[in-house]
């Protein structure tokens, strides 16, 4: 009996070890990808149309379409989303942006975003303004871009606002694409050239197809 349980145990020993072997030994990756990192939205729900929706209604109420029931699926006739009401009058709720990364580097990334009018004739600077989350004004670059520093490329969430200057009608749409890079209308998913926010001597950060095309908007109504 004895034997048997030495013989049992040395068993389950060697199969642990050769259980865990493929992980002690796992690759480190490709070298070229490592100081890339990626920039997108934080999807805390979508609405009907598949985009994240903030509305900026005449009077200056803002509110953001929230999905507040995942799974399993609430009751019948449950809501399975809500509106949030901004705390601003004509600033949207935060808009959250999530930069995606593994490391501490000893230079800060940053990344890039567009604001371009979807619907309607809405202009920076004239119409709206991007803003930090504690409010600060994001200055336009001359490419037509704003940017978010993140510190030692950690991986990290910020937030920006929009806040509208005039009673304008239309629609804005958040990306992290620049579109002058695309060969079509729409990025192509296996460019990686086309997917890149941001390439510097550094590092690059890329961003999501599916960001593209299910984007953050923000109605003036």
């Amino acid at each position: 009996m004895k034997n048997i349980i030495i013989t049992i145990c040395a068993a389950i020993l060697l199969l642990s070890v050769a259980g865990c072997h493929p992980y002690n030994t796992w690759p480190d990756g490709l070298p070229e990808l490592e100081h890339t990192y990626y920039v997108s939205n934080v999807k805390t729900g979508n609405g009907t149309e598949q985009d994240l929706q903030h509305e900026i209604a005449a009077n200056g109420t803002a509110r953001f379409m929230k999905r507040i029931h995942y799974n399993p699926a609430p009751p019948a006739g449950t809501p399975l989303f809500e509106w949030i009401t901004s705390s601003e009058n004509n600033v949207t709720c935060p808009i959250d942006i999530r930069f995606v990364s593994e490391r501490v580097r000893s230079y800060d990334a940053i990344s890039y975003i567009w604001v371009e009018t979807r619907n309607g004739g809405l202009t920076a600077g004239r119409d709206y303004t991007v803003h930090a989350a504690d409010g600060t004004p994001l200055p336009l670059s001359a490419q037509g871009t704003y940017s978010l520093t993140w510190p030692q490329a950690k991986k990290g969430q910020q937030s920006i606002k929009i806040k509208r200057l005039t009673s304008t009608v239309g629609e804005l749409r958040v990306m992290y694409l620049d579109r002058s890079k695309f060969a079509g209308a729409n990025p192509d998913r296996n460019s990686m050239e086309e997917l890149t926010n941001i390439k510097t001597n550094d590092f690059t950060v890329r961003s999501f197809w599916h960001d593209y095309n299910y984007p953050v908007i923000i109605r003036f109504q």
